[in-house]
Order: C-alpha cells, then sequence, then structure tokens
C-alpha cells in the first residue's frame, strides 16, 4: 500500500516536471525592442540622428559630354606625325649632305668667296639644306607653342584646345617669315652689293638657321618629355634665337662694312630688318592663335 502511493506520487511529479520543461519551451521569453527613435542623447551618443531626412544631402554637379583633351604636342598625333617625319627626313638626308653640315660652322663665319660652298652645292646640299630648314621650323613652332602658353596663360585653353592645328600655323608661320627673310637679304644684297657677296651672305643666314635647329633640337625633346621645365628651355630656347642673329648679323658687317659712312646704313638696317620684324611675326602669331 504505501509503495502504491510512492510510485503514484513519483509518476505525478515527473508528469509536472515534463509539463514545466514543455511550457517552458514552447513559450519563450518575449524582448520588447529599444530606442525606436534613436538612441537617446543622455546615453553617451553625441551623434545620434531621429530622421533619415536630416542627413546631410550631397549635390552631384551637372556635366556634359566627355570630349578628348590634348595638353601637348607629345599626346597629340598629328604634331607628333611632323616630328618624327622631319627626323626621318633629316636623317635621310645626312648621308648625301653629310659635308654640307660638317662646313656648318665655316660658312657660318668665313667671309671669303672662294671657300664658301654654297654658290655651287649639289643636289645632296640642297636635300640637307631643306632638310635643316624645315627641321628649324618645326622647333620653332612647336617652342612656340610652349612659349604662348607660358607667356600668355589665357590662351592655355584655345591652344590645348587644338594642339595641332596651332602647331601647325606656327610652323607655318616660322617658315614663311624665315622665307621672307631670305627673299628680303636677297633683295638687299641685289640692290647695294654684287652676286657674289649676295650669295655669301645669304649662306650665312641658311647656315646660322640650320645650326639653331640642330640646337633646338635636344631643347624641344626635354620640353615635350619635362613639361615642368617650360620657362627654362623657352629661356633657353631666346638665347640661342639671339645668339644665331648675332652671329649672321656679325657676317653681315664683315662683309659690308667699308668706311664710317655705311654704319649709318647699317643702323638702319638693324631696325627695319632684325628688330622690327621679329616683333610682327611674334605680334601676327599671337593674334592667329587668339582667332583660331
Amino acid at each position: 500500500m504505501p509503495t502504491d502511493n510512492i510510485q503514484h506520487i513519483d509518476t505525478t511529479t515527473s508528469q509536472t516536471e515534463v509539463n514545466i520543461q514543455v511550457d517552458s519551451v514552447v513559450a519563450p521569453k518575449e524582448h520588447r525592442a529599444q530606442y525606436l527613435g534613436g538612441f537617446p542623447s543622455h546615453g553617451g551618443n553625441d551623434t545620434t540622428i531621429e530622421h533619415i531626412g536630416q542627413l546631410p544631402v550631397i549635390e552631384v554637379p551637372d556635366s556634359g559630354n566627355a570630349r578628348t583633351h590634348n595638353s601637348s604636342p607629345l599626346h597629340d598625333t598629328g604634331s607628333m606625325i611632323m616630328f618624327l617625319l622631319s627626323c626621318f627626313f633629316l636623317i635621310t638626308s645626312y648621308r648625301l649632305g653629310h659635308v654640307y653640315i660638317s662646313n656648318l660652322m665655316h660658312n657660318m663665319f668665313s667671309t671669303k668667296g672662294k671657300d664658301d660652298l654654297y654658290s655651287d652645292h649639289t643636289a645632296s646640299d640642297t636635300r640637307i639644306i631643306v632638310a635643316l630648314l624645315v627641321n628649324t621650323c618645326l622647333m620653332e613652332g612647336m617652342l612656340l607653342f610652349y612659349g604662348l602658353s607660358w607667356y600668355n596663360p589665357q590662351l592655355t585653353l584655345a591652344l590645348q584646345g587644338s594642339v595641332f592645328l596651332h602647331v601647325f600655323v606656327l610652323v607655318m608661320s616660322a617658315g614663311l617669315f624665315m622665307t621672307l627673310q631670305l627673299l628680303l637679304y636677297r633683295l638687299i644684297g641685289f640692290t647695294f652689293s654684287d652676286d657674289n657677296l649676295t650669295e655669301l651672305w645669304v649662306g650665312g643666314f641658311l647656315s646660322s638657321q640650320a645650326t639653331l635647329g640642330l640646337l633646338l633640337f635636344p631643347v624641344v625633346v626635354i620640353t615635350l618629355v619635362f613639361p615642368s621645365t617650360i620657362k627654362l628651355m623657352i629661356t633657353i630656347a631666346i638665347i640661342l634665337f639671339i645668339l644665331a642673329r648675332i652671329v649672321f648679323i656679325w657676317k653681315g658687317f664683315r662683309i659690308f662694312f667699308n668706311n664710317l659712312s655705311s654704319s649709318i646704313y647699317f643702323i638702319l638696317y638693324l631696325c627695319a630688318v632684325e628688330i622690327v620684324p621679329p616683333l610682327l611675326a611674334i605680334a601676327g602669331t599671337v593674334y592667329v592663335c587668339s582667332i583660331l
């Protein structure tokens, strides 16, 4: 009898424990969310944002269609093609006209007509002369492009907007200026001197211009590769140009100066031919580039 009661009590106790365990699993504890409106400022968070509308708005500026932008002749296909063609023409002409190049210094300073090679130069010499002069025009055109950008920053945007057009115009301007100078020297020599002295004088001009182009070649290469040196390279180019003109003027002085009275004509020649035309040419190129 007591044993049956004990078993009944144990069975009842076990069933109660099972019911408690089942109830604890089936009915989990409820957790309520807190801080629905954001963390309170008194909680220690100073960056509390109560609503997304209070977030700062980033304005995206309007933009147009992308366009190509050439900053220098180094990044312009047309300009580099002109540069490489000039180098190719110069290299291929050197084999036939190397004698002329070896006598450049002599021809710039010599005042003896019988030693001058210009009076009876061959077709090979003519080819190398043309190649050297074309190289000079190209070097001057590219340096003018950089010089205008440095000297007149207002033209920078226009110059960089169409690099090839401006380089081509500047190269053609340099070639036109050199051609007009050559014709003017021949006219002056025909008017005031004989043919031999005129050929000797014109030969000195061609030789000085050819040497100037060769000296400007490394200056242009450095300017293309290292644009940060524009100011220094333009200064060096101006000095080289002035030195080339001084050498040519000095040779003309040695050829045509005979007596004291001729000094007046020489001064007039300097003002009318060697000073005013370059200034007018530079002003003209600036105006042309500004309207392109």
